[in-house]
């Protein structure tokens, strides 16, 4: 039988790859009111699919991006939160400040530990959640082929993608406003679009196996390393429902033993590896060996319509467990802005900053990522200048502490562009300043009435909507100012209306039983108490004179006002300037 032909399909939005960057893109889009828009394909069943290894960790900024979406919560119900790391030299005397040290400092954060699950697991969650919106993954459903007509207005049906049913082998034509290749290191749709994928494959192997294990490590429930001399710097690390990881490198030397690579192989790799300490396999759930290099995509935006995600457009070593990481924060640094775009609130080149924000940090963790998995295989980095004879172990804890707040997450930030703008207000935080571009960090603060407490990220979700933070410091020093906030806003043209994506919390520096008699002026939007002023401090903001912060839907900061009679002035100049209102 030759293949079936389906209808025309037309969708806003087609998704490739149904791993946890695909489907973190779906789900945002699917929550932000386009399920009936958008369409997500994944070549391989999800029997296949479903094995228990690939990616295992999300670091702090990851979670909190994914509490935004309402995702964090039933993942962390699952996980394994590793707060504690040990290293262990090669005759098992425990050693401090190397390997994996830094988890035990993530600071100026609720989520401050890693969330160890396996991708299997999250998938189920993203999978299910996604359903629960009206959007269901398509497989095995493979793109075939992918065309962009580029004489096709912004905005309109310009991709032709053709697909096939693994199953049926039923084709169908998909015509898309937009395409996001979320599909992997080998993508078909970077390949189909011919888009170069820059830097190498070392002549590494490391090799990564799973499973229910006993061992007479001291400390074996923890994010872990041992300095082998023959197996590199080893990863140890504990699993969600009791399991392990066990990565090592596997030297071309090791590898002459085996003509065959095999599971038996690899057990018996892991048990060398751990040594001086037993190990015994009860059960194996997954195992993988595999190259290491570093690659980057030259464009993370092709033809103003296709996108790249995740693997697609970046691939690194799993020495620093960021290749999840990397691709969430894709995702939820193109949901939002591709939700504005498809709903008319913002013009086509708003997406541009998608690739201009997330590259240089790629890039960033390329060059970082260079050294830590050259350390990990006990070679010193490419062009080290320091002693030859020096301890990669060693050096391997200095790298990682150096890059450890970029590991976390939480110190990734965006260069000013139109919309990150150093606006009239400049933080005064001793510690870090809040600036532009920067992270919004996430504060205590109470609610009104019951006096229960509540985090600034819990009351501000990513629901592709700006959030003006009016801290209103102490009222009696500020209600003159709060007064021409409230006047200017009830003149304002742009705020009245309903369809500006934004909306309004105000934080005052102290409590009281009415909200609106100790700030003098109704609260702007929910009102929440910051009575130990703890906020205000992070925030670098005086009490005295208070401050306007304005939220990007993903949690940077977007510009930072003054508190007076411009603030309104300023927030309208910056919405003009980044969104198209109807």
């Amino acid at each position: 039988m030759g293949s079936v032909e389906k209808q025309i399909r037309h969708v806003d939005v087609l998704i490739v790859g149904g791993g946890p960057v695909g489907l973190v893109t779906a789900f945002q889009l699917a929550k932000f009111g386009h399920a009936k828009s958008i369409a997500i394909i994944e070549k391989h069943p999800k029997s296949a699919q479903d094995q228990y290894g690939r990616a295992i960790t999300l670091y702090p900024r990851s979670s909190e991006l994914l509490d935004g979406l309402g995702l964090a919560d039933e993942l962390a119900q699952d996980c394994f939160a590793c707060r504690k790391t040990v290293s262990y030299d090669p005759n098992g005397v425990e050693v401090q400040g190397r390997g994996w040290s830094f988890m035990e400092n993530m600071k100026d954060t609720q989520w401050d530990f890693a969330l160890v699950l396996r991708q299997k697991y999250q998938e189920d969650i993203f999978r299910r959640r996604l359903k629960e919106l009206g959007v269901s993954l398509e497989a095995p459903v493979e793109l075939t082929d992918v065309k962009v007509d580029e004489t096709v207005p912004e905005g309109g049906y310009k991709i032709t993608a053709r697909t096939k049913d693994g199953v049926t082998g039923v084709e169908e034509t998909i015509m898309c406003k937009y395409l996001v290749g979320a599909d992997g290191g080998r993508s078909f749709v970077r390949r189909a679009l011919e888009i170069p994928f820059d830097g190498t494959t070392s002549e590494d192997k490391w090799v990564r196996i799973d499973g229910m294990i006993e061992t007479d490590m001291p400390k074996s429930r923890v994010y872990g390393a041992i300095e082998s001399p023959t197996h590199g710097n080893v990863l140890w690390a504990a699993l969600d429902h009791g399991a392990t990881r066990i990565g090592f490198a596997f030297t071309a030397e090791r590898q002459k033993a085996y003509p065959v690579f095999n599971e038996e192989a690899a057990v018996a790799e892991a048990i060398a590896s751990v040594k001086p300490f037993s190990l015994k396999f009860n059960q194996v759930d997954w195992w993988t060996i595999y190259s290491v290099g570093q690659r980057i995509a030259r464009n993370f935006l092709t033809k103003g319509c296709v996108f790249l995600a995740g693997d697609a457009c970046h691939t690194h070593s799993s020495g620093a467990a960021q290749g999840m990481n990397t691709g969430i924060h894709d995702a939820c640094n193109l949901g939002w802005k591709l939700s504005l775009v498809l709903d008319g609130l913002a013009p086509h080149s708003l997406l541009e900053t998608y690739e201009s924000e997330r590259l240089p940090n790629v890039q960033k963790l390329i060059n970082y990522d260079k050294d830590i998995s050259r350390l990990m295989t006990m070679q010193l980095p490419l062009g080290w200048k320091g002693d030859p004879n020096a301890d990669p172990n060693e050096i391997l804890g200095v790298v990682m502490e150096e890059a450890s707040t970029f590991t976390s997450g939480l110190s990734i930030a965006f260069d000013t562009n139109k919309i990150n703008v150093k606006g009239s207000f400049e933080s005064n935080a001793k510690s870090a300043p809040v600036s532009p571009g920067q992270r919004g960090p996430d504060v205590q603060l109470t609610k009104p009435g019951t006096n229960e407490a509540t985090r600034l990220h819990r009351e501000f979700p990513n629901n592709a909507r700006f959030h003006v933070i009016v801290f209103a410091g102490e009222p009696d020093h500020t209600s003159s100012s709060l007064k021409l906030l409230s006047d200017a806003l009830g003149v304002s043209k742009m705020f009245s209306g309903v369809a500006l994506p934004v909306s309004w919390i105000t934080i005052a520096a102290k409590s009281g039983p009415s909200a609106c008699e100790l700030l003098g002026v109704m609260p702007f939007g929910k009102i929440f108490y910051d009575e130990k002023q703890t906020a205000h401090l992070r925030y670098g903001v005086d009490v005295k004179a208070g401050a306007v912060f304005l939220m990007r839907p993903d949690g940077w900061v977007a510009t930072a006002v003054k508190l007076g009679a411009r603030t309104v002035e300023e927030l309208e100049i910056y919405f003009q300037n980044i969104l198209q209102m109807k």
